[in-house]
């Protein structure tokens, strides 16, 4: 994926097309050519990628080109090209924008991720509680709980930089479920369960917690090798699959996704109420063994949200 980077020195803009090519699992070289003081044509950039794509085989960047477990060669360079813009970008912004960010995601991923699980708050009553600290009138105290638990579960993560581990994930669904219906909150089920229009049943009780040991597993020794969004994305599946709370498992596993992503530095995400049925139709794909699939719809969405927000 190429892409026009604009560069402020002095008085002056300056304008350079740059590609990055993968030469390893986790590492990347960047190709840049400058291009002017004013933006380039789409003429000039299809001439100028022909360019880059020249001193890129003539430094063997393409010949070392590897593929990875699940993404494919074009969705890793996307991925690449739109963590560093993200990066770029967010660098760039001064503090008042910063928190106008960070208020306006998560007023969307706790709208969204609530939603999917039967919230009733619409998204502006949802930013009325998050951001104005009002409380709706006429909302139930289950579906308030459940959207301020969301901003304290989100300043939490923000001061975590651990790996995934068994208290992490119990805290997590802890700050998740507190004062709401949920029966055992930040505690494993003790009761077998089945999730709803879904043809997957999770591991019974007595087997949770042997599971839940091997998904740790997973993480330390193979889920780690992986890039960051197959690791996020393999492991929000493998959590969906276990179910090991008796609520709350698909927020705790979103929750978890958008940790790993922005601990490797990568914009966090929201599935959209709207697409609520291709989210499930890709978790199926997981239970039935094709990880792959939901995969390739976490890079569809990420690239979605933030693809032409942070550019420029």
């Amino acid at each position: 994926m190429v892409y026009v980077e604009r560069l402020k020195r002095k008085d002056k803009t300056y304008y350079y097309l740059s590609k990055n090519f993968r030469i390893g699992p986790r590492k990347w070289r960047k190709v840049r050519e400058y291009v002017g003081e004013k933006p380039p044509s789409k003429e000039k950039i299809k001439k100028m990628v022909v360019e880059i794509e020249k001193q890129a085989k003539r430094e063997g960047l393409i010949k070392k080109i590897t593929k990875h477990i699940f993404l494919t060669d074009e969705e890793a360079e996307q991925l690449q090209d739109l963590r560093d813009v993200f990066i770029k970008w967010y660098r760039k912004i001064d503090e008042v924008s910063k928190n106008k960010y960070k208020d306006d995601f998560l007023v969307r991923f706790t709208y969204n991720s609530n939603a999917i699980e039967g919230n009733r708050l619409s998204l502006r009553e949802t930013s009325m509680a998050l951001t104005e600290d009002v409380i709706p009138a006429g909302v139930s105290s289950n579906d308030y709980n459940e959207a301020m638990n969301s901003k304290d579960c989100f300043e939490f993560i923000k001061t975590y930089r651990g790996e995934i581990n068994q208290k992490f994930l119990l805290r997590v669904h802890r700050l998740l479920t507190k004062n709401t219906k949920c029966r055992i909150a930040g505690k494993y089920r003790d009761s077998n369960v089945r999730i709803s229009g879904s043809e997957w049943i999770p591991p019974s009780a007595e087997k949770l917690k042997k599971e839940m040991k091997a998904f740790f597993q997973w993480y330390y020794h193979t889920g780690r090798k992986l890039h960051p969004v197959e690791l996020a994305a393999v492991s929000h599946n493998k959590l969906v699959r276990i179910h090991p709370f008796t609520d709350g498992n698909g927020r705790t596993a979103r929750t978890i996704m958008n940790y790993l992503l922005s601990k490797n530095r990568f914009p966090m995400l929201y599935i959209e109420m709207k697409d609520k049925i291709n989210y499930y139709k890709a978790i199926e794909e997981g239970d039935r063994g094709n990880d792959a699939a939901f995969i390739h719809y976490i890079t569809k969405v990420l690239v979605k949200q933030h693809t032409f927000k942070h550019r420029g």
